[in-house]
């Protein structure tokens, strides 16, 4: 296994557990099930985003996984489009700059942390830390991590699965607006006046 592959799956490890240990202990210290994700019983806009985005994310993890530990899948959609270490060292380095304002987001949102719209719990509005930033730094650091993902493993495959995670992850944003406009009104507004939606663009 070479250096890169070693790092992306160091990377995609502490990527899994971090995300695992937010959801543990907000639920054993809390008693939040903060996975809400693709969960019946909601609107059917909401429903489709979540739905969508949780099967293309699955399908990303997979992926990074797989090709991390360097399977030789023999397979014209697997073959790089080019070999340029290079650029495959950029994407490991997007990959961990995307990795470290996922994490730090999660640590910002504190028990306002949810994966999904969560309609059935309250909440508050964070907007300190990170969320001075970005209204969406999680989100940011997930297209980081896809981009990254690209660079590192260039081929076919990899190029769909981050395009349309990008777009599932944009449609998502959308419906989570809508969502914090009806619960927190003008304090969100105000929010969105003086914070882009993802680093630069409002």
């Amino acid at each position: 296994m070479s250096t890169i592959n070693k790092i992306s799956l160091f990377l995609f490890i502490v990527f899994i557990l971090s995300y695992t240990l937010k959801l543990i202990i907000l639920y054993k210290s809390y008693g939040i099930k903060a996975n809400v994700l693709g969960n019946r019983g909601k609107d059917a806009n909401i429903f489709l985003a979540e739905f969508s985005l949780k099967i293309s994310t699955f399908l990303w993890g997979a992926l990074w996984f797989i090709q991390s530990l360097n399977l030789n899948i023999n397979n014209n959609f697997f073959k790089f489009v080019y070999i340029n270490l290079n650029i495959r060292y950029l994407g490991i380095g997007l990959n961990f700059i995307g990795l470290l304002i996922f994490i730090i987001a999660m640590v910002n949102m504190g028990l306002s942390w949810r994966v999904g719209i969560d309609k059935k719990s309250e909440s508050k509005l964070v907007t300190k830390g990170i969320y001075n930033f970005s209204r969406n730094p999680a989100f940011v650091g997930f297209d980081l991590m896809f981009l990254g993902l690209f660079l590192t493993f260039p081929n076919i495959i990899t190029l769909v699965i981050i395009l349309i995670n990008i777009i599932f992850i944009h449609r998502l944003i959308l419906q989570e607006e809508k969502h914090l406009i009806s619960i927190f009104g003008d304090d969100y507004y105000t929010y969105t006046n003086k914070t882009p939606r993802y680093i630069i663009f409002k």
